[in-house]
């Protein structure tokens, strides 16, 4: 992977700053911006997969980055789910251990204990977890259905096709939130900073989409001119 191209495409394109700078105001707009900056990472990796030269997206298309975004909020969720019930469980095991505490002081320890386990198994859950959402999200833009999106054992297929190729893109994942971070030093500067390592990520998705569909970058063709 190019990790150093993944940081850099953005400037390669003219009108990198109105992108920017309209996802870092959108993203404000409480869930419909979140969804629309999802959808806006999910174009930046289709476009790369298809070997578009300007994979920049621009904002003349909300309606398909919400799109996009929403079928991805509703894939990562189905995989999430393991995590769901565990915080779930997670949350409620200290009122049980409240009441059992009242009852009988055994039943509270085998509470607590139960509560204690659940960190680390919850922990590994999550780890495990990550990169097979991002396969599902690949596996979407591959196929453009939730429901092949959602077909576990080719997601697991793809992600044991080639592991450290998904631990890479979780790993700049990371990256690109730390970048993000930087800009709540400065409050203004979260507007540029967190669009900006959303299409970083975007971008690693498509170089790791490529190495699963290499045949996708013959397939762009630009758009016709504006008359």
């Amino acid at each position: 992977m190019d990790i150093g191209k993944a940081f850099s495409f953005v400037f390669d394109d003219e009108q990198w700053v109105a992108s920017i700078l309209l996802g870092g105001l959108i993203v404000l707009i409480p869930i419909i911006g979140q969804l629309a900056l999802l959808g806006y990472v999910m174009e930046t990796a289709r476009n790369v997969a298809r070997g578009n030269p300007r994979p920049l997206p621009q904002w003349n298309t909300f309606g398909e980055k919400l799109s996009l975004g929403f079928a991805g909020f509703i894939i990562s969720l189905v995989y999430a789910l393991p995590i769901v019930v565990l915080t779930m469980l997670l949350m409620c095991l200290p009122l049980f251990a409240a009441a059992g505490a009242r009852r009988e002081e055994g039943a509270a320890a085998a509470i607590g204990g139960s509560f204690l386990c659940l960190f680390p198994l919850l922990f590994i859950v999550a780890l495990l977890l990550q990169p097979v959402i991002l396969a599902g999200l690949v596996r979407y833009l591959q196929t453009g259905s939730i429901g092949a999106a959602l077909q576990v054992g080719e997601v697991i297929a793809m992600v044991r096709a080639d592991l450290g190729a998904w631990v890479v893109l979780w790993l700049i994942s990371l990256l690109c939130g730390f970048v993000a971070s930087l800009g709540s030093i400065v409050i203004i500067g979260f507007i540029f900073t967190y669009p900006y390592s959303q299409a970083v990520f975007g971008h690693a998705m498509g170089q790791t989409m490529q190495r699963f569909s290499p045949t996708l970058a013959t397939t762009y063709a630009p758009p016709p001119p504006m008359v």
